[in-house]
């Protein structure tokens, strides 16, 4: 039946386009079946193309990436073939060329020559079926000659036809090359090993624990006496037994374990061993370094040479080592008895002959003590130079670092030296520069030396002129200063072919040089050897006629960078107005030390008007500058003054040029100015004030202002001369003191009395004074004892060790003998310090001899008698002993009394009979003693005959 369609009937949205016009006021129109199926048949049409065009759209795109995907690929294939450093050909089965890289594009001729090579060669396969490369020669564009590595690969399709091939070509000249080298090498190096006793070799232990040689080369034969095929097996396996055969029987096992090392130690290790080789039994050292595989197998590498005359200039060697460090001991020993034999007469001369001239004597007996004296330390400065050399030789001399004023030292140096070059009528001038810092760190003593040493030298080898002392700063990088330190002189000079030399021992430049001017020319050897243990150097410089330049460079820590100057002169002004220019430049450096700002004026020129300064340095004859400015007024004289200095001239203050020391010009300023030294005071110095001599002072001792000393001392001293020595200066020095003559009584003495030091000698019968310090330390543990006592040794032994032994046997300090009163006094001072009784009293002069009265005079024993009659008193014993000890055929006791006699005897002889005494001491330590026993009586009688003869009297019998 007709569907009737009313207008609030629901309808498709899609349908109502083509409805629309089925209503028409509203009203209903009839439609049929054939409408709604052809309606429907349209809109699946319409659906379908709808799909359609979207797959269509879809696969498009999808073409299109395809497409740039395959580009990007292509692209990125041929951007890797041409990144390629080797030449790239694609090409067909017939072989024309499809493509290549950019490498053959750049090289046109090698891909020519690669193509012909492929067309000319079937393609070889490796049994696996892969391709196999082989080598081509071709000349490249530019005419060399290369070589290459073809390889070519088969294109195949899928059903495995070969569609074609990719053959590529890498350039292997530079590996030809080398391996040509390498070659050339190997064989060059066979060559040499053949030719050498030595042999090279590389071992692969497998990871079953065999040995395989995987490279040996060298003389084999001359080693083990065999041949290399004897130590190889099959498949070049070593073989260990026969060469363990070559092997010395005591060093088989050594061996073993050098070849057969475990994987777990890769240290390389060496071996010296004995083999049998072609020319008998030779030395072999062998070096071998194990490394450690991945597959867990070992490589070893080494070689073995021939050390047979090595070893035996080794053994040589070591014969000549042994031979030169016995040589060294008895140079040591004989040394350390020289030293003791020959200081132990010098301790009496020189410390009677300082208490002599203390005495009243005239001026022509004066003189003559001050040539003795003068003999006397040229003999001690000799003593010290061997020493001192043969301690730097030895290598016993080590270097004291400690902080040290550069300008004092330079003063004290100066200071000694300088009345002997002003004796000689020489001027002595100082300058140092004020950059030089106030404090260094160094071995002062050592400076001091060298620097005593070169002014000494300078000061020997000038008859006219001047000497001068320069200290300059060559770098400075704040922690330490580069210092050159000159002495120049207008002495005679030195011939150029000359100065090289003069700095090995025992040289001068002139053979009649000792017997002119004296020493040993070791002098400038010590100071070289000083300056290089020091890290610096040494220069000299010299013109015939025009004199000597020598200066050292050495580099010192900065301990503090501004010189020690009192307070009260910084940044005060001082004008230098001096006719010298090189007086006033060094005036004004050490004015600028002080921390003062300074102005040179021109001495021609008149002071400008207005000029005002706190110090005014002019010449002695100039009065009228003072007159010009308001200023403190020090003359600058070229006057030797005294030993400060300075002196005070009618109420006129003059300063020494002649040398200017840093001490003497801070006293002048203090003493112009008024000042306080609060420098000295912090350090417990005297006031620099008290120093000024006047017109009325007389002159001053050598041994001015020895303090006075409170104090019971215990001497422990074997020798009677010597006790006298010290009992006389202990008395100068106001002690009283108790003597021993050995270390046992010494050691009973000070357990039953309260002493305030102990002076001992270091060698005594029963006790020496090693024990006795040793013993008494002990003694002080085991009472906790509230007090230290002061132990000094006394030795005549300078070399180095002896000051360590005396140390590590509990003593404090020592002093070398010749005991002299300033350093017995400085030693005391230092340990007994509160037994101080006075630090100011006058030098000791003439009204000091209530201490002296046994000492001179004609109608009481002089001190000559007193030490003869202790002489006589002593050897008499000596001798009674000595004829004891050979009665009784006891060496070792006679060696004893015979050294104890010739200790005193050098005070009194030092001729045959003093020669023969040492002989046979020296012989009495040798395996000759019972030889010597008998000659000793003798002897004693010799030396009763000079006992008569001194004395006076006739031998009439002998001693028994």
């Amino acid at each position: 039946m007709p569907t009737t369609l009313h207008p609030s009937s629901s309808r498709p949205a899609a349908l109502s386009p083509l409805l629309g016009m089925a209503w028409v006021d509203n009203q209903a129109i009839p439609v049929s079946a054939t409408t709604l199926m052809l309606a429907a048949l349209l809109i699946l049409v319409a659906v379908a193309a709808l799909g359609l065009a979207w797959l269509l759209q879809a696969q498009a795109s999808k073409t299109k990436r395809l497409q740039a995907e395959l580009l990007a690929q292509r692209t990125w294939s041929k951007s890797a073939m041409d990144a390629l450093p080797a030449l790239v050909l694609m090409h067909g089965p017939d072989g024309d060329v499809l493509d290549t890289n950019a490498y053959g594009r750049q090289h046109p001729i090698a891909a020519e020559a690669m193509l012909v090579a492929i067309k000319s060669n079937d393609l070889t396969v490796t049994p696996d079926g892969e391709p196999e490369p082989y080598e081509i020669d071709y000349t490249d564009d530019d005419g060399t000659h290369r070589q290459g590595m073809l390889w070519s690969q088969p294109l195949l399709a899928l059903s495995g036809e070969r569609t074609g091939s990719i053959s590529f070509l890498f350039d292997i000249t530079a590996f030809r090359d080398a391996e040509q080298a390498a070659r050339v090498t190997e064989r060059g190096l066979r060559e040499i090993v053949q030719r050498v006793p030595v042999a090279v070799f590389s071992i692969l232990k497998d990871t079953h624990g065999v040995r395989h040689v995987t490279f040996a080369a060298g003389d084999v034969r001359a080693l083990f006496g065999l041949e290399l095929t004897d130590l190889l097996g099959a498949g070049d396996v070593l073989q260990e037994r026969p060469l363990q055969g070559r092997i010395h029987p005591d060093d088989v096992a050594a061996f073993g374990r050098l070849i057969s090392p475990v994987t777990t130690d890769l240290k390389p290790r060496s071996l010296d061993f004995r083999a049998f080789g072609r020319e008998g039994l030779r030395w072999i050292h062998g070096t071998l370094t194990p490394q450690a595989l991945p597959d867990g197998s070992l490589r070893l590498i080494g070689y073995f040479i021939d050390t047979t005359e090595l070893n035996a200039r080794n053994e040589a060697l070591r014969i000549a080592r042994d031979v030169a460090e016995r040589a060294s001991k008895a140079k040591a020993d004989f040394l350390a008895t020289m030293s003791h034999e020959i200081r132990t007469p010098m301790n009496g001369v020189i410390g009677m002959l300082e208490l002599l001239g203390r005495t009243p004597i005239n001026a022509e007996q004066r003189e003559l003590l001050r040539a003795v004296e003068d003999s006397a330390a040229v003999l001690l400065q000799i003593l010290n130079d061997i020493l001192d050399f043969s301690k730097l030789e030895a290598g016993d001399l080590r270097l004291d670092e400690t902080p040290f004023d550069p300008r004092v030292l330079v003063d004290n140096v100066v200071s000694v030296m300088a009345s002997r070059a002003q004796a000689k009528g020489l001027s002595v001038h100082v300058a140092i520069d004020a950059t030089v810092a106030g404090s260094l760190v160094g071995d002062n003593v050592r400076l001091r030396q060298i620097l005593l040493n070169l002014l000494s030298n300078a000061t020997k080898f000038t008859e006219r002129g001047s000497i001068a002392v320069r200290v300059v700063v060559l770098a400075d990088d704040g922690a330490q200063q580069h210092l050159r330190v000159s002495v120049s002189d207008t002495g005679i000079g030195i011939p150029r072919e000359k100065q090289a030399i003069l700095f090995n021992p025992f040289t001068q430049a002139e053979a009649s040089t000792s017997r002119r001017y004296g020493g040993t020319g070791l002098g400038l050897a010590i100071c070289r050897h000083l300056v290089q243990l020091m890290e610096g150097s040494v220069e000299l410089s010299s013109e015939p006629g025009h004199g000597t330049t020598v200066g050292f460079e050495v580099r010192l820590p900065v301990e503090r960078r501004e010189a020690a100057a009192p307070a009260g002169l910084r940044g005060r002004h001082a004008v230098v107005r001096l006719v010298s220019a090189d007086t006033g430049t060094a005036l004004s450096e050490h004015l600028k030390s002080l921390g003062m700002t300074v102005e040179l004026a021109d001495s021609a020129a008149p002071l400008r008007e207005g000029m005002a300064a706190s110090l005014l340095f002019v010449e002695p004859a100039d009065t009228e500058s003072e007159t010009r400015i308001s200023a403190h007024v020090v003359a600058v004289t070229d006057e030797p003054l005294l030993s400060t200095g300075i002196e005070l001239r009618q109420e006129r203050l003059f300063l020494s040029a002649n040398p200017l020391k840093w001490q003497s010009l801070v006293r002048a300023c203090l003493n112009v100015l008024e000042l306080r030294d609060d420098v000295a005071e912090t350090h417990g110095l005297h006031p620099s004030s008290e120093a000024v001599a006047t017109d009325a002072d007389p002159p001053p001792s050598s041994l001015a202002d020895l303090p006075t000393h409170r104090g019971h001392i215990l001497v422990a001293e074997d020798h009677p001369v010597s006790q006298k020595l010290i009992l006389r200066q202990l008395a100068i020095l106001g002690l009283s003191c108790d003597v021993v003559d050995n270390g046992r009584d010494a050691l009973e003495a000070l357990s039953g009395n309260d002493y305030a030091m102990l002076l001992t000698d270091c060698n005594m019968p029963l006790m020496s004074g090693y024990e006795l310090a040793t013993a008494w330390r002990k003694h002080e543990a085991e009472n906790r004892s509230p007090r230290r006592l002061p132990i000094i040794a006394m030795t005549a032994n300078a070399l180095a060790g002896e000051a360590v032994r005396v140390r590590n046997a509990g003593m404090d300090d020592v002093l070398s003998k010749p005991l002299q009163l300033l350093p017995l006094s400085q030693k005391i001072s230092q340990w007994l310090p509160e037994q101080l009784a006075s630090t100011s009293a006058s030098p000791l002069g003439l009204h000091d001899l209530g201490l002296l009265t046994g000492l001179a005079g004609d109608e009481v024993p002089g001190l000559y008698d007193e030490m003869l009659q202790a002489f006589s008193s002593a050897s008499h014993d000596d001798l009674v002993e000595l004829r004891h000890c050979v009665e009784s055929g006891d060496p070792a006791a006679a060696a004893l009394s015979l050294h104890r006699l010739l200790g005193a005897l050098q005070l009194f002889s030092n001729g045959a009979l003093l020669d023969q005494g040492r002989g046979l001491l020296e012989a009495l330590h040798t395996g000759q003693a019972r030889e010597v026993l008998p000659q000793l009586p003798s002897f004693a009688r010799d030396v009763e005959l000079l006992l008569s003869n001194l004395n006076g009297q006739p031998a009439d019998k002998p001693v028994n």
